[in-house]
């Protein structure tokens, strides 16, 4: 049977690839890396990354919030990677696999696995791996979050070690860009420390084995997360950086003054009140992050029913939630809250995908009048105190932009008669109360709809709701289900996106959510760390193997290392040869194992060809034969004369 490669694969829609197809954007070009070009990447370095709140787990597949793939994606890889070409489209690129194929009837994908990659404690990786962290995927009784993206895998069979097949039960539009090469990536967990185990509360969970271009060496609860460089990377040369810190800080405030005073070298999610000042400082660079994934903000609510229970039974009435939309001005948060950047939601949808955005869908413009009778309507008079009933709404701490973004809301709803208590927690804590417990009213989250609409099926279909899910709205639509469900099967482009227009009309009548912001989000760095910006498509979804620091070293860690040792075997003959100015040498030798372990490669390097420098050679035999013939001469010619002169 003949087999299409796939090696570099198809481009989806370049428009939902481009920052500047979202209107409402003006960022001016921010290139720190001009001159990244011209020169030649440097090794060594830490780069110090904060993050507003701590990792809930580094199992990649046990969660898929921001804070934890955040770590996970430098310690673990994926089958395959992805990232834009020069024109913008989606490529797929090896990451595990050196190559893949699809057999032309869609029904089977097989992957090529590189043949040097080891886990970092030493075990080769294989087939075996890659097969066992995929039923872990497709296992229904541990409802992974990722499940529904490989739904459609019957099964998986490893020829060799080095090979894997997916055989699919029919051709699926979605495998390749939600399942093998999904924007945060499906990642590959050893067999040989979760098998039979568990996988909820193998204590690997918290001290990670992975395979990607870091290592894993401590987490301080709350603090820090430290990897450092795995030396055994199966892309030889990389990574360039010794070391990533990744610590908290609980607010946005205190990350850019570790900005400002170089403490930090990046922070992961800039406001976007503080971009254009932070664009001005010298030394810092602003670049625009996730631009290829449709970015949106908005509002939960709990208004489903689940075996958790714990909905609200005010915001199960369709009216209210209509008069809640009509009440909030949106464009003034986004002006005073959200730096402007960005545009109004319509839909769970972001207008940037093109082909699959409903432009006709119900726009809830700002109407608190409009909002004041739907709530009479819905049988919710102003009450005494001018109130018609009070709901929580939940946001991240240190999370500025919501943070001021809920101040408005709530005083914009105050005007209605709808009381507003906010709430804050950090992230973990946050995620227990919404997606585990449903505890609670209108909660603030943010999705990417893209590079596949279809991506959001663990956040809107029914079959998705479970405790710990990204379904926490607990939305049930039976036909929403059901034109979902035929979406997976439409293999034909413009059938699939009419099936989506259908599903946006449909929900935003039911409207699950309250849509703000499609949104635009930035990050910061020195500049003295060069190639971030160019991870900014899918940001921290990709390796930073590739990530560099201005103040390292030409010679790479490995050279330097093989010059010590080279010197230092030297050193050693010349020990044994009676050369002189060794121990002086060694002395300068241990100058050089100093700046090896310190990551000063280049002064690793110049110090031990110095100390190569210092030894003298012992004299050759030869003079010494020589000098010792004229001393025994000499000798001679003394007892000679001494003799004759005492018999005179």
């Amino acid at each position: 049977m003949k087999l299409i490669s796939y090696t570099y694969s198809v481009a989806i829609l370049s428009a939902i690839l481009l920052l500047s197809s979202i209107s409402g954007v003006a960022v001016a070009p921010i290139n720190p890396n001009d001159v990244s070009q011209a020169e030649a990447p440097r090794y060594g370095g830490t780069l110090v990354f904060l993050r507003i709140s701590d990792s809930s787990t580094l199992n990649p597949l046990l969660t898929i919030d921001d804070p934890s793939f955040l770590v996970a994606n430098q310690i673990f890889s994926s089958l395959i990677d992805r990232g834009l070409d020069e024109k913008g489209n989606l490529v797929y690129r090896p990451d595990l696999a050196e190559r893949w194929e699809i057999s032309p009837d869609g029904l089977t994908y097989t992957f090529y696995l590189r043949k040097n990659v080891k886990w970092h404690d030493g075990k080769p990786l294989t087939s075996a791996d890659v097969k066992f962290t995929f039923d872990l995927y497709l296992d229904p009784k541990l409802a992974l979050p990722q499940r529904p993206f490989f739904a459609v895998i019957d099964n998986i069979t490893t020829p060799d070690d080095y090979t894997v097949v997916f055989h699919l039960k029919e051709p699926s539009p979605i495998l390749m860009p939600l399942g093998f090469a999904f924007w945060r990536n499906h990642m590959i967990i050893p067999k040989h420390l979760y098998e039979g185990t568990d996988i909820w509360n193998n204590p690997y969970n918290e001290k990670p084995i992975g395979s990607g271009p870091f290592k894993f060496v401590e987490w301080v609860k709350g603090d820090r997360i430290v990897l450092e460089k795995n030396k055994d990377y199966y892309i030889k040369g990389l990574p360039y950086l010794d070391r990533i810190i990744y610590k908290v800080a609980p607010n946005t405030a205190s990350q850019i003054a570790a900005l400002e005073t170089g403490e930090a070298g990046a922070i992961n999610m800039v406001p976007e009140p503080e971009v254009k000042r932070l664009q001005g400082i010298e030394g810092i660079y602003v670049f625009p992050i996730f631009t290829a994934l449709g970015l949106t903000n908005y509002l939960g609510m709990n208004q489903g029913t689940s075996p958790a229970g714990n909905e609200n039974p005010i915001l199960m009435n369709k009216k209210v939630r209509h008069a809640i939309l009509h009440a909030i001005n949106r464009q003034e948060i986004i002006d005073l809250a959200l730096g402007g950047f960005g545009k109004v939601q319509h839909s769970w949808v972001s207008s940037a995908l093109k082909d699959f955005y409903e432009p006709n869908v119900p726009k809830y413009e700002y109407d608190p009048k409009k909002a004041e009778q739907l709530l009479d309507e819905a049988g919710y008079p102003r009450g005494p105190d001018g109130y018609r009933f009070e709901l929580r709404l939940y946001y991240t701490a240190g999370d500025t932009p919501r943070e001021r973004g809920s101040e408005i809301i709530k005083s914009q709803l105050d005007k209605v008669g709808i009381k507003v208590k906010l709430v804050s927690a950090d992230w973990p804590t946050l995620k227990e109360w919404i997606t585990v417990k449903y505890d609670y009213d209108l909660a603030w989250f943010g999705h990417a709809t893209g590079p596949d609409p279809d991506r959001l099926f663990v956040y809107y279909h029914s079959s998705a709701i479970a405790p710990g899910s990204w379904q926490f709205v607990r939305y049930n639509n039976s036909e929403v289900d059901r034109l979902w469900d035929e979406s997976r099967k439409t293999v034909d482009p413009a059938k699939r996106a009419e099936l989506f227009k259908r599903m946006q009309m449909i929900m935003m009548e039911d409207l699950p959510i309250i849509p703000i912001q499609e949104r635009v989000l930035f990050a910061a760095a020195r500049t003295e760390y060069r190639g971030l910006n160019e991870t900014g498509a899918y940001w921290y979804c990709n390796h930073f193997d590739r990530v560099w620091w201005t103040k390292g070293s030409l010679a790479t860690p490995e050279a330097a290392e093989a010059k010590i040792k080279e010197v230092e075997s030297k050193l050693k003959e010349y020990q044994a040869g009676n050369w002189g100015k060794v121990d002086e040498a060694l002395a300068k030798l241990q100058e050089a194992k100093k700046a090896l372990s310190e990551g000063k490669y280049d002064t690793a390097v110049s110090s031990a060809e110095a100390a190569l420098k210092i030894p003298t050679p012992p004299p050759p035999i030869g003079l010494y034969a020589t000098v010792a013939v004229v001393i025994i001469a000499i000798a001679a010619a003394a007892g000679y004369f001494f003799v004759r002169r005492r018999k005179m």
